[in-house]
This record gives C-alpha cells, sequence and structure tokens, in this order.
C-alpha cells in the first residue's frame, strides 16, 4: 500500500470509500452519492491508485473490505460525521418537553422485549414523545428508513445489514419449549423426538423457515400441527396441548412465567438471533433520534434474562 499524500487526496473519494464501506455494493454505493454505476467504478480505481491497496474485493456476498480498508474504516467514518455535523445547524431536543412522534419499525420479538421497559422509561423523561410502531412489511423497511417515513428499525432484521448505522442490543439463542402434555424419555429432547412431535410454528419467526430448510438438506421433515402469525397465542395453547415449538430464549421465559412451561437446547445448531437497532444517514446526527438511540441502547436488554443452566427436567405423568 502506497503513503497517501492528504494534499493530493480527492476528499470526494472518502465519499466514495463510506458509501461502499457501508452498501458493500457499487451500484447501491453510487445512489448514496449521486453516481452511475461506471463513474463510481472509476471512482474507485482512483481511490485504489491513491491508497495503493484494492480496498474492496468482490465475493458472493458483495464488495467486502480488505484489512487495510478496515484499519481505515474508522478514522474516516468518524472525519466525514465531523464534518456534517459542522455545517449541520439542528435544533436541541429536549426530551422534557418535547412533543415529537417516532415511527419505528419492530419485529415481533423486538416489540416484545423492547417496548414494555422503553416505554416505562419514556413515561419519567419524556412525557409527551409518543412511539408509533408501524406495521408495514419487512420488505418495506429499507425503502421506509431511506425516505424518512421511519426513524429507526429494531430487531434481527438480515435485510438492512448493509447500507445503514447500526448498533447491536442483544444476542439470543433458539430453543425448544414444550407443551404441557409433552413427553419425553430422557431430560433433552432428542431429534428423534423433535421430529416427531407435533409442532407450533410462528410464522413471522423467519428462523423456522430456516430450520425447515436445513432439516430437509438432511432428509428430515416436522411434523407441523398448526401454524400462527403471532407470538400471542403460544401460552395458551401450549399449555393445553402437547405441542412444541422452537422460539427464543426470551420468548421461552415469558411463556414460562405466564403458564410454566419447560424448555431446553435444540438437537441440532440454529443461527443466534441478533437484535439490532438501525437508522439510515439522514437523522445520523439528528438530535431527538440520537436521544431514542441512546435510550434503547441504555435499557440494556437482556441483562436480567434467565438462561438455561441445566438439562430439562424429565416429564412426569399426569395423574
Amino acid at each position: 500500500m502506497a503513503i497517501v499524500d492528504a494534499h493530493k487526496l480527492d476528499l470526494n473519494l472518502l465519499l466514495v470509500f463510506e458509501a461502499l464501506y457501508l452498501e458493500r455494493n457499487v451500484t447501491r454505493a453510487g445512489q448514496r452519492v449521486g453516481l452511475s454505476q461506471p463513474s463510481m467504478s472509476n471512482a474507485l480505481v482512483r481511490l485504489r491508485a491513491q491508497c495503493g491497496d484494492a480496498l474492496f474485493v468482490r465475493t458472493p456476498s458483495g464488495m467486502e473490505p480488505t484489512p487495510y480498508a478496515t484499519a481505515l474504516s474508522g478514522n474516516v467514518l468518524r472525519a466525514l460525521d465531523l464534518m456534517r455535523a459542522t455545517f449541520e445547524q439542528s435544533a436541541a431536543f429536549d426530551p422534557a418537553t418535547a412533543r415529537r412522534t417516532f415511527t419505528l419499525l419492530m419485529s415481533d420479538f423486538s416489540q416484545f422485549l423492547v417496548l414494555p421497559p422503553l416505554m416505562a422509561r419514556l413515561k419519567q423523561v419524556a412525557p409527551r414523545v409518543r412511539l408509533d410502531v408501524s406495521a408495514m412489511d419487512r420488505d418495506q423497511y429499507r425503502a421506509a428508513l431511506e425516505s424518512g417515513e421511519a426513524d429507526l428499525a429494531v430487531g434481527h432484521l438480515q435485510e438492512l445489514q448493509s447500507g445503514f448505522y447500526q448498533t447491536g442490543l442483544f444476542v439470543d439463542q433458539h430453543v425448544c419449549v414444550m407443551g404441557r402434555d409433552f413427553r419425553m424419555a430422557g431430560d433433552a429432547i432428542t431429534m428423534d423426538e423433535y421430529l416427531a412431535a407435533n409442532h407450533l410454528v410462528v410464522t413471522n419467526n423467519k428462523t423456522d423457515l430456516q430450520i425447515d430448510r436445513d432439516l430437509a438438506r438432511q432428509g428430515h421433515r416436522r411434523r407441523v400441527a398448526l401454524s400462527v402469525p403471532r407470538y400471542l397465542v403460544l401460552p395458551p395453547l401450549l399449555a393445553q396441548t402437547d405441542f412444541i415449538v422452537t422460539v427464543t430464549e426470551a420468548i421461552a421465559q415469558a411463556i414460562d412465567d405466564a403458564i410454566g412451561v419447560r424448555w431446553c437446547p435444540l438437537p441440532f445448531p440454529t443461527p443466534l438471533t441478533r437484535i439490532r437497532q438501525f437508522w439510515h444517514a439522514r437523522y445520523h446526527h439528528d438530535p431527538g433520534n440520537s436521544w431514542l438511540r441512546q435510550q434503547i441502547a441504555e435499557l440494556q436488554i437482556g441483562a436480567t434474562l434467565r438462561k438455561i443452566g441445566s438439562p430439562c427436567p424429565r416429564s412426569e405423568p399426569v395423574s
């Protein structure tokens, strides 16, 4: 890599670097900075020449940064943020008196985890602030954030992993929750017991789709007895059936608190659920949006949740 002469560096190329780092896609990065794809590719060539490094390499998942680009990214993005903040004149946000409405995009799981403690906090520090949780489909989240229709998105939202600022809030894993009438031979559910059971599936939980695909690749298939769109009906269903359901530990704990159930690890690995908050560059320096993001981050979601500490107890016959 070459020693970059700051006097000869075209500062517009830093915007190109930022766009590519955030988008991981030449076309979308060009749209972010107002350049056509050929112009964006030409800018990348000039940027590579000045830095003496490939910076971004094409992979099946997109344009991935080289180690050198990753090392540069922190300082470059902070420098651009500082420049923008210098030229932006934003009104101060006073939560005690503000009457602002924030529109949020939230998965069912994130609503369950975030809204109760968040509303309790806002009642104390921002009594006139209102939250509007949109019911729009997830495939519209990206456009809503880009247009300013929504202020913030919260959830395990893989479709927003590129092109947006983001911070992590909570990581959880999926477990198996058994209905009261479910019986198993040992202390933990086996693969055979899992496959033979009557499954209750929450269609909004995309992990269920991944589980079915993974099982199919191994030549297995679950017996789905009932599909429901929301988590709300899980407690009464599990209280009266032998169904089992695959959910995160946070949901399992809530069901246990409501009706008393058993849950234990799955007999196979699943991807972790990573709850994050996402926002568009247009709101990155907005005082109100920044304040709300801080409130959510300070909730420390998951800090008090119970985790699996031992295998599930063996089922006992109902007398």
